[in-house]
């Protein structure tokens, strides 16, 4: 009896171990890639080409799944290459708001990028409901949750944006806003 319990809490041990393995390298998966986090460190200082960017890196995401789901070979794989990119891009429009939410509190002008990214949203939405309508069933079971999440994050982003283009709009007004994030009074 000894045995079977130490047996089972080497086993419950390994299962716990393995678990949080898997969440961490989940957890750390950086949907940026090299060349893309140089773009991002040189923008830094100018919200409307960094979010210019980065709408640009989600753009590259979802005509990816857009290949995928036009290429036929990789049918077998494709649906957890679509889970992957999905998540990705949901990662990126995390980045997108909290960047925003970082220029808004330093009031640095972002007024073209919250342009080029409500228009974004909204091919973005077009193009989520469209794979959720043209996927084969079997194949949307494997990325229904992430895709859901997708949908819901470009909601939130695209009313984040407009509400903070208004309050970026009304700054203007009064001449309180910052052309360059580190010209920030702070």
């Amino acid at each position: 009896m000894l045995r079977r319990t130490q047996w089972l809490a080497g086993l419950m041990f390994l299962f716990f171990f393995l678990a949080r393995v898997g969440l961490t390298q989940i957890r750390d998966r950086d949907p940026l890639n090299e060349k893309e986090i140089d773009q991002m460190r040189e923008s830094a200082d100018f919200p409307d080409q960094r979010l210019e960017l980065m709408i640009n890196f989600a753009r590259a995401r979802m005509a990816s799944i857009d290949q995928l789901r036009a290429d036929a070979k990789n049918a077998k794989d494709r649906p957890m290459q679509i889970h992957d990119l999905l998540q990705d891009f949901s990662s990126l429009l995390d980045e997108i708001d909290d960047n925003v939410d970082m220029y808004a509190s330093h009031k640095t002008d972002m007024r073209k990028g919250l342009k080029l990214l409500i228009e974004a949203d909204s091919e973005w939405a077009l193009k989520l409901r469209g794979l959720k309508e043209q996927s084969p069933p079997e194949e949307l079971e494997q990325y229904s949750f992430v895709l859901a999440n997708a949908r819901d994050a470009v909601n939130d982003s695209a009313d984040g944006a407009r509400k903070e283009l208004q309050e970026q709009n009304e700054l203007a007004k009064e001449k309180k806003l910052n052309k360059i994030y580190t010209e920030r009074p702070d």
